[in-house]
């Protein structure tokens, strides 16, 4: 069971991913949080995720977790991205805005993240 933690962490967060962007389309009444940020807070763990279910798959090693600086430095890169990056790109087709409350989301969700991985992950750790 302890090696599917993140795994099941990963469904989870994604199933609430497409809900929440289900029920922002379906039903536009939504509190702000939900309708614009919900999405953003969710991002950063979903990724996070991935990207240790994958390196452990890889390296084959399953007490692996992700450092706090790498946390920080790849939510640092996302937030660059799509909230300066985008939103000044001549190329794009699709309308970005750049917020910076979606910064502070983003950074919400890597310590969500952290916090989940410290209490549910790390039991696997050396």
């Amino acid at each position: 069971m302890g090696r599917r933690r993140p795994i099941i962490a990963f469904f989870i967060i994604m199933l609430a991913y497409f809900a929440v962007r289900y029920f922002r389309s379906t039903y536009p009444g939504l509190p702000k949080f939900v309708h614009f940020y919900l999405t953003d807070f969710l991002f950063v763990p979903a990724m996070a995720s991935a990207g240790l279910i994958f390196v452990r798959l890889l390296k084959r090693d399953h007490a692996l977790l992700i450092s706090p600086v790498l946390l920080l430095f790849q939510t640092g890169l996302i937030s660059c991205y799509f909230e300066w990056y985008l939103p000044n790109s001549v190329q794009n087709n699709v309308r970005y805005t750049g917020d910076l409350i979606d910064v502070l989301i983003y950074f919400l969700g890597a310590v969500f993240y952290y916090i989940l991985q410290q209490s549910t992950f790390k039991s696997l750790s050396r």
